[in-house]
Order: structure tokens, then sequence, then C-alpha cells
């Protein structure tokens, strides 16, 4: 099964929210291998926008330190899963990560 995850990242470290210096990381998964990766620098913060180019790059899953809960309803909303931080846990695809 193919699927597109998204990991949020900021200087080396999952990101705080959607800001102006993060970086988008989607990596294509398919038999639980990864296929492709594809890096993006966010320029426009706005939920409508973010939330609107996760679907079109169709990720189902995005990694995160922290997210505000309006973006998370709508990403929910929308058919996308989030991750933050705190529910990584012992994630299988996150912890091949490291984070500062």
């Amino acid at each position: 099964m193919k699927k597109i995850i998204a990991v949020l990242t900021q200087k080396g470290s999952l990101s705080t929210g959607i800001q102006k210096d993060t970086t988008i990381n989607l990596f294509e998964i398919e038999n639980e291998l990864v296929k492709g990766v594809e890096n993006m620098k966010l320029e426009n913060t706005e939920n409508n926008y973010f939330s609107l180019l996760m679907s079109i790059k169709k990720v189902s899953l995005i990694y995160i330190g922290s997210i505000n809960t309006e973006l998370k309803n709508i990403l929910k909303k929308i058919g996308i899963a989030t991750k933050c931080r705190d529910e990584i846990g012992d994630d299988k695809f996150i912890n091949q990560f490291i984070f500062d």
C-alpha cells in the first residue's frame, strides 16, 4: 500500500506549529519502504493554505512537534492524521530519525 507521510521540521527538530522556517519533508512509503522523498519550505502559514497543500500532496499522516487545535481539526476533517511529539512514543517510522 502506498502512502505519503509528512515530517515537519525546524532547525533539526520537529516543528512547533507551522511557521515561515518550517520545512516539509514528504516521504512516499510503499510496503514499509521509502520510495521517494521531497523537501519543501513552507511559503504560507495560513491553516487553509497548509491543509490544501497537504491534501494536494495526498498526505495521510503528519508528524509535528505541536499543532494548534483548529488546524488539527481541519486536517482531521479532510482525512489527514497528525501525530505530535507527545503522541509518538514507540512509533516505528519516526523513531528512525534523530532530532535535537
